[in-house]
């Protein structure tokens, strides 16, 4: 395909293979990439760890948006102790990233082909590029800094505790400094890019928020609104994921049981330890890597999310009320989604609010339609791939 003027070479770096499109760093990666490769000539490079057997099927879903991929295996016990003798020198997240492989690869792309823009997907692969000769993007999409310092403050375990402020520490150190390499930095809420500017206020920050595939994630128009069904989903092998499904077994769940017994709860995700497994009892039910999380969604009467750290946005929560599934969350778990509290979403403070929010949504049809179809006009409003594409655009044509 010859280059035409308003087509460009871009250079995109993520820290893992954007397929399967499991997680929101993969889901958000992958849509971008593939709007890019819409118009433009988009070259990807990315680690892969997992099962080496299933790479190259992955890949060659990639691929099939009309991108080329060069990608290296990260081997997880080996990339850990390659950080050792590294270990001051930058974030423990950063570093495990960091392998000479891949900066090879990058290196001999950079000196080989003319490339107009690079794309920096997550500060972990932003060490390859930050002295590069030609525009750049850094998709930061949370303050990293701010997600440490949260995490830190809320863990109880005390080895989470200590890598989590160990982290916490090096970021602000490190994140105040990579953002100066790049010529544009976009973060998914106005948070995230507030902390930023907190930390060094002289880079363009851009708002780039997430989305949800508004064609997918649907609605049902006869949803049966009496089956009582609480779902909480995500990746059930991620540590806040775990510690939000312990809450809401240990502290939330029983007290909506005493005021509807016939409350049922789901758990849905990929790779649940066996610590959430053994929840399971007649009114709890966890289903482990399903094919597709939209007939749960749609089915369920709310989708019940006690956020209690991090930053950036929540993208289980775009999906649930495209779905139609009104969402009982905190303040933090409504962060850059900005839905407007009792119209679009329910918001509580704690295990007892979380707890009686979820019962007026159970105990009122009315009320639950009217919170699930305000959400959905939400999401078509503001948070559908295509308001998202046109932000990407709108970057590459100031660059």
């Amino acid at each position: 395909m010859k280059k035409t003027e308003q087509q460009k070479q871009i250079l995109f770096l993520t820290p893992r293979l954007p397929f399967p499109i499991i997680g929101g760093d993969k889901l958000k990666a992958y849509y971008t990439i593939k709007h890019l490769a819409e118009k433009h000539k988009v070259t990807l490079v990315s680690f892969f760890q997992g099962d080496q057997n299933k790479r190259d099927s992955y890949v060659e879903e990639i691929r099939k948006l009309g991108v080329e991929v060069f990608v290296i295996p990260l081997y997880p016990v080996k990339a850990a102790i390659s950080i050792i003798p590294r270990l001051l020198k930058a974030p423990l997240e950063i570093l495990y990233y960091t392998q000479k492989k891949y900066r090879k690869i990058v290196d001999e792309l950079l000196k080989e082909r003319d490339f107009d823009i690079a794309f920096s997907f997550f500060m972990r692969s932003a060490e390859y590029i930050k002295s590069a000769d030609l525009k750049k993007v850094l998709m930061c999409e949370d303050c990293r800094t701010l997600y440490q310092k949260r995490s830190w403050e809320n863990s109880t375990n005390f080895v989470q505790k200590i890598v989590r402020k160990w982290e916490y520490n090096r970021l602000k150190v490190y994140e105040p400094e990579i953002v100066n390499h790049f010529d544009v930095v976009t973060l998914v809420t106005n948070d995230d890019i507030n902390e930023m500017r907190k930390q060094n206020p002289a880079p363009c920050y851009k708002l780039l928020t997430n989305g949800a595939d508004i064609s997918k994630f649907f609605p049902l128009e006869n949803k049966d609104w009496t089956q009582r069904t609480i779902l909480f989903a995500g990746k059930l092998d991620v540590w806040a994921n775990v510690l939000m499904t312990k809450k809401i077994v240990g502290e939330i769940f029983p007290i909506i049981k005493a005021k509807v017994p016939d409350a049922k709860l789901q758990i849905v995700g990929a790779n649940p330890p066996k610590s959430l497994l053994m929840l399971r009892d007649k009114d709890i039910q966890v289903v482990a890597n399903v094919p597709d999380m939209l007939p749960y969604l749609q089915q369920a009467n709310l989708f019940l999310h006690p956020h209690s750290g991090g930053s950036g946005i929540q993208n289980k929560l775009l999906e649930a009320m495209a779905a139609g599934c009104p969402v009982v969350t905190t303040k933090t778990g409504n962060q850059g989604i900005e839905a407007k509290n009792n119209e679009e979403v329910l918001l509580a403070n704690d295990s007892a609010e979380l707890a009686e929010r979820a019962i007026e949504i159970l105990s009122s049809e009315d009320f639950a339609r009217k919170i699930a179809s305000n959400a959905r006009q939400l999401i078509e409003r503001k948070h559908s791939w295509e308001i998202i594409f046109s932000q990407i655009d709108d970057i590459i044509q100031n660059l």
